[in-house]
Formats: structure tokens, C-alpha cells, sequence
């Protein structure tokens, strides 16, 4: 007997739950009648689907859109399931929780000889807010040898899942053109030292980069490198919302020996009718096998994208070497796709992805506020106007080059003395800066303004 209490609960986690019927007509029915399929409804989800959205609506609200496309939903489940979605996309991009919070590294899995994933879950034990799939986690890490602990970022790797995050994070090298130059000092950190069990303080999720996994419009994601992580978190979302939008991935790498998730990134295409993959070696290595680990050699172009999409009626995810955004980004423009539906991640000056700079560095743009800006350390004095992005990218601009690392108000790395003038944040900080100083990342001024650069 005590053994069959349990039994609704198992067979919910079962998955094996049949069908429901509804009866539209009354007749009789008996042992050996044949049972005719006449319409189906493309949208419905199967019964299981359904129990795993009730039953987890807190932690997946794409799940709850699926359910809610399905004409055959009851009137009261719809109007239960509709209540919970609301609720839980007014947690979606919120901050989640304040500061900093940790995390224990559950697991450790190589991707490629350079990309190793971290999959990290809460100490605390509770559910995780839910994050867009593109966004980021802020570290704060404690590194053997430095006195201050360092803030780095780090693009969550895959869809929503309410037990962990993972990020999948690339092993720097010294760059090949300064060997005297350090290796990337967070990533080594990862690679030799991060282990099952480690503690690392994490911030919540954030970042405007990302995308709706059920918006109906194609989309191309285009990645080069690392910079598939945002693709993959994107690619697996559409994929677990059931959004029947077109989709193409579509990456570079050099070959087999650096290319993470492939087989993942296949197996997801073969599995979707509306999901194409298409990969791209640009030295492949002796067992690379084209048709099996890759597509085409060369490098990922708008000449190669015109040859696998029809048409430019898409929205466009770029993420990669600057070199490769560059290209892309001004490609996508000549190809007539509007500016509004190509989307980035990308940690430099805007204005290096553009070809044509509307206006020349300084002058302003034709009925535009223009306010001087000072950088009284450089004794370089200038004109901002809308069209010069932020204090940072007018440094840079004008040949300067201040300390930096996140570009998104998270790091604190760029914060400089404001000595006069009032300034305004284009990105809200994770944390404001000291009294007197300005973050010049996520900056721009709303007067005349002396920075300490």
C-alpha cells in the first residue's frame, strides 16, 4: 500500500503519460475499431511536454509559450499557465540577485584542446533566475599572486537550465606578435587551477546582447572561434522553446583540434529540420574529414553566406575576432540587411567595425548637441557628439588608449577622475564608481567635461 502513494509521482517523472482525449461527439467505441488521424495541429505539445511546463513553470518560460501556441489548451490551464509566464519573464533579465553569490564548479569538461566548459552550481542549493540566451556572468577572482582580485566576464554556453550555468572559456595564450607579453591571466587561471569544488563568486546575469528564442524572423548565427558560446546558448534555446524559426549556424575555426561542440552542433541539424549547420576550417589539419567534422575551407564570409541563405531577410548574431566582425558587419551592410538587424558582441570601439565613420573624429553630426571633452592628462581636448559612443571609444579615437577590460560598466578597470562636468551611463554599472570618478566604458557627457586621462 505505502508503496503505491507515490505512484502520480512517478508516473509523472516517467514521461510515459499516453494520451488525453476529449470527446466531441458521443457514440460507442469498441475493442478492434479503427482509429483514423484527420487533422493535426502543428503547434500542440505531447502530455509530457505539458506536466514538465506545470510542473517547472518558475524556471522555463519558453517551455510555457510552447504550451500556450497549442489551440487544444483547456480555457482555465491557459489562463493558469498565462499567469505563470507573466511572472516568470519579469525575472527574466532581472538582476537575479544582489552582488556577488557563490558557486561550486560541479563539473569540468574539455570541449578542444584550448575550450574547456565549467558547468557551476549555487552553494545555496536554490533555483537560478533565468537568463536570455547571450548573456553573460561576472567573476570576481581571487588569483594566487595578486594582492586585489580581478572582475572578468564570461558568456553563459548553453539554453536555460535552472540547476546550474555553465561557460566555456578559451585557454590565451601570450599574443604571437608580443611573446614577452603575459598569457591571459583569467583563463590560465581557469584552465590550471579551477576544479569540481572550487568556490568562485559569480554576479548575476546581464548584457544586451541576446536573442528571443520565438521570434518567427530567420536568423544566421555567425561565430568565429570562442565567440560560438553566445551562439550555442542562442541555438539551444530556440531549440528547447520549439521554435520552428529558421535557423543557421554557421562557424569558423582553424580545425578538428580547436573546434568545440561540433558533434552537438550536428547532432542538433539533424535532429531539426529548421536548423542548418554550416562549418568552416581555415587550415584543416590531417583527419579532419570534410563532410563529417566540417563543410568548406577558407573563412566565413558574406560571399559564402549568400551562397547558403536565400535572401537577406534575416537577423543577423555576430560574435568573434575583430577581423571577422569587421568583415561580416560590412558585409551584411552591402548586402542591403538594415544596421537594426545585425546584433554583436563585441569588446572594442564601436566605430571599428565600421568602414565609413558618419562624421569625422571630432566634428559634430549635423544638428547634434557637441559638448568638449578634456583629457587633461593627455592635454587632448575634443568634441563629442552622439555618433562618437562613448567617452572610451573618443579616446580611442583620438589615438589614446586607457585602461580597459569589460566595456560594460562591470570591471572598473577604466574608471577615471571626473574633475569637472556632468556625465550620464549609457549601460547601467554594476556598481557605481568611487565619488568624483566616471567609468569612461558606458559613459558619455551631458556637459563639458575634464577627465583625468
Amino acid at each position: 500500500m505505502g508503496q503505491g502513494l507515490d505512484f502520480p509521482q512517478r508516473f509523472q517523472a516517467s514521461g510515459r503519460l499516453g494520451f488525453y482525449s476529449r470527446v466531441i461527439k458521443e457514440g460507442e467505441i469498441g475493442a478492434g475499431d479503427a482509429i483514423e488521424l484527420i487533422e493535426r495541429d502543428d503547434a500542440s505539445v505531447t502530455i509530457a511536454e505539458f506536466i514538465h511546463a506545470y510542473l517547472h513553470e518558475t524556471h522555463e518560460p519558453e517551455r510555457l509559450k510552447r504550451v500556450l501556441r497549442s489551440r487544444d489548451l483547456g480555457q482555465a490551464w491557459r489562463e493558469y499557465l498565462e499567469a505563470a509566464l507573466k511572472k516568470a519573464e519579469m525575472r527574466i533579465g532581472s538582476e537575479g540577485w544582489e552582488g556577488y553569490r557563490t558557486f561550486l564548479v560541479d563539473r569540468k569538461v574539455p570541449e578542444s584542446e584550448a575550450i574547456t566548459s565549467f558547468y557551476l552550481r549555487p552553494e545555496d542549493g536554490e533555483q537560478l533566475p533565468a537568463h536570455r540566451p547571450g548573456q553573460f556572468l561576472t567573476f570576481r577572482l581571487e588569483i594566487p599572486g595578486h594582492t586585489t582580485p580581478i572582475t572578468r566576464t564570461y558568456t553563459i554556453s548553453d539554453s536555460y537550465h535552472p540547476e546550474h550555468y555553465r561557460v566555456s572559456i578559451k585557454l590565451e595564450p601570450a599574443p604571437a606578435d608580443c611573446r614577452d607579453a603575459p598569457p591571459g591571466l583569467s583563463s590560465n587561471y581557469f584552465h590550471d587551477h579551477v576544479e569540481p569544488g572550487t568556490k568562485l563568486c559569480v554576479r548575476a546575469p546581464r548584457g544586451k546582447f541576446h536573442l528571443d528564442p520565438v521570434d518567427d524572423a530567420p536568423v544566421v548565427l555567425l561565430s568565429g572561434g570562442v565567440g560560438l558560446t553566445p551562439m550555442i546558448s542562442m541555438l539551444n534555446a530556440i531549440v528547447v522553446a520549439g521554435s520552428k524559426r529558421a535557423v543557421w549556424f554557421i562557424h569558423g575555426t582553424r580545425n578538428g583540434r580547436e573546434h568545440a561542440m561540433g558533434e552537438h552542433v550536428r547532432q542538433v541539424a539533424a535532429a531539426h529540420d529548421n536548423v542548418r549547420a554550416h562549418i568552416v576550417y581555415s587550415r584543416p589539419g590531417p583527419d579532419d574529414v570534410r563532410g563529417r567534422d566540417y563543410d568548406s575551407a577558407g573563412h566565413v564570409s558574406v560571399e559564402l553566406l549568400r551562397q547558403l541563405v536565400s535572401g537577406n531577410d534575416f537577423d543577423g548574431y555576430l560574435c568573434g575576432p575583430t577581423p571577422f566582425m569587421k568583415s561580416l558587419y560590412n558585409g551584411l551592410l552591402a548586402w542591403g540587411v538594415p544596421e537594426t538587424r545585425i546584433h554583436y558582441e563585441f569588446f572594442g570601439p564601436a566605430k571599428a567595425l565600421k568602414e565609413r565613420a558618419e562624421a569625422a573624429p571630432g566634428v559634430p553630426a549635423e544638428g547634434a548637441e557637441a559638448f568638449s571633452v578634456t583629457f587633461a592628462g593627455s592635454g587632448v581636448t575634443v568634441a563629442w557628439n552622439a555618433s562618437a559612443g562613448s567617452l572610451l571609444d573618443l579616446a580611442e579615437v583620438h589615438g589614446l588608449h586607457p585602461e580597459h577590460s569589460c566595456r560594460s560598466g562591470i570591471c572598473h578597470t577604466c574608471m577615471s577622475a571626473l574633475r569637472e562636468g556632468e556625465v550620464e551611463y549609457l549601460l547601467e554599472p554594476a556598481d557605481m564608481p568611487d565619488p568624483g570618478c566616471v567609468l569612461i566604458c558606458c559613459s558619455r557627457p551631458q556637459s563639458d567635461v575634464v577627465i583625468d586621462i
